[in-house]
C-alpha cells in the first residue's frame, strides 16, 4: 500500500467514527454544553470541518475554490478555531444542524478528491505558503497524517460530551470499526 494510500484510507476510518457517533446524538442537544467541559456537540463537528479544510486541503494544495463555495471560511475561521480559542461552543441558531453535517461531509469529499490527486513523492514536499506556521507539520506528510489524528482526538471529546449528555456509546457488532 502506498503512503498516500494509508493516509487516505486512516481519514476514511477516523471520519467513519465521527459520523458514528454524529448520528448517535439527537440534533436537539448539539448546542447543549454540558457541565464540566467547555464545548458542544455542533462546535466540535465544525472545529473538524475546518481542521480538515486546513490539514487536508489548504496547506497542501492551496485555497481550493470549491471549499470557498460551499463554506463561508471566513465567518467559520471565527466560529470554529480552536488556536488558543477562549470558547469552544457556538450557539443554537448560528447553522442548523442538518447544514453543518452537510457541510462537514462535502469538505471531507474535497479532501479526498485532493488527497487522491497525489502521489507518494508528493509527501516530502513542504506546506503551501500560508500566512501562519502550520502548528505541527512542515511537510504534506505529516499534515495529513496530523488531519486525521486531530479528529481522532476530537471523537474523544465528542464521546465525552455525548455521555455527560446521557448518551453513551453502546458497543455492539453492527458499531464497531472494520479493520
Amino acid at each position: 500500500m502506498s503512503r498516500i494510500a494509508y493516509l487516505i484510507d486512516q481519514i476514511v476510518e477516523t471520519r467513519s467514527f465521527a459520523n458514528r457517533l454524529i448520528s448517535e446524538m439527537p440534533h436537539d442537544l448539539w448546542f447543549r454544553k454540558p457541565p464540566n467541559t467547555d464545548s458542544n456537540f455542533a462546535w466540535q463537528i465544525g472545529h473538524m470541518m475546518m481542521a480538515q479544510n486546513f490539514h487536508g486541503i489548504t496547506v497542501i494544495t492551496g485555497r481550493n475554490e470549491n471549499v470557498i463555495n460551499l463554506i463561508p471560511v471566513a465567518k467559520y475561521v471565527s466560529y470554529f478555531n480552536g488556536m488558543g480559542a477562549l470558547h469552544r461552543s457556538i450557539e443554537e441558531g448560528v447553522i442548523p444542524p442538518t447544514a453543518l453535517k452537510q457541510q462537514f461531509d462535502a469538505i471531507h469529499k474535497v479532501c479526498l478528491e485532493t488527497l487522491h490527486s497525489l502521489e507518494d513523492e508528493d509527501l516530502r514536499e513542504d506546506l503551501e505558503p500560508i500566512p501562519i506556521k502550520h502548528p505541527i507539520a512542515e511537510t504534506k506528510y505529516e499534515a495529513i497524517s496530523w488531519c486525521f489524528k486531530h479528529e481522532m482526538w476530537h471523537c474523544a471529546e465528542m464521546e465525552a460530551i455525548k455521555r455527560e449528555l446521557g448518551h453513551p456509546i453502546i458497543w455492539t457488532k453492527q458499531n464497531k470499526l472494520s479493520s
